[in-house]
């Protein structure tokens, strides 16, 4: 997990932090809110419904596009939401090599899960904890 091939934060934040930056210039590009227009973006680059990008960072499909419409940035709660979303997105990507198989991989009922798709909780922050320590675990050899 390196070498980071799809910064999917770079993505959500319209190129204004990256995996690399910090948690303070995360914490600043949140509290002033990102663009609706780069979460639809993130949404196309994970091959993602808009209403699975929506649900993931806890908002609505209309919600996004009134914010599009209004060019509005969205609120620091969905904003950190999605920034945690793009990270563990680059991370899961970046494991399982591809969006397809990290996408195959969330829509595969797992037992950590109590037999649920780890996409299922996604929407909540344990959820993309548990996720996140899952992956680190494969990664490491330990069994998902």
């Amino acid at each position: 997990m390196n070498i980071v091939e799809n910064d999917y934060i770079s993505v959500v934040s319209g190129g204004k932090v990256t995996s690399r930056s910090t948690a303070i210039d995360e914490i600043s590009i949140a509290t002033k809110g990102l663009k609706a227009n780069a979460i639809n973006i993130l949404g196309k680059k994970l091959e993602w419904e808009s209403g699975m990008i929506a649900r993931a960072i806890g908002t609505t499909t209309r919600t996004l596009e009134r914010h599009i419409e209004s060019k509005k940035p969205l609120s620091i709660k969905i904003s950190e939401n999605a920034l945690e979303l793009a990270r563990l997105s680059t991370i899961g990507t970046d494991y399982f090599g591809s969006v397809k198989r990290w996408n195959e991989w969330l829509g595969t009922p797992h037992t950590q899960f109590e037999n649920k798709e780890p996409r299922e909780v996604m929407h909540t922050i344990r959820g993309r904890e548990l996720i996140k320590r899952i992956i680190l675990g494969l990664e490491y050899g330990f069994n998902a």
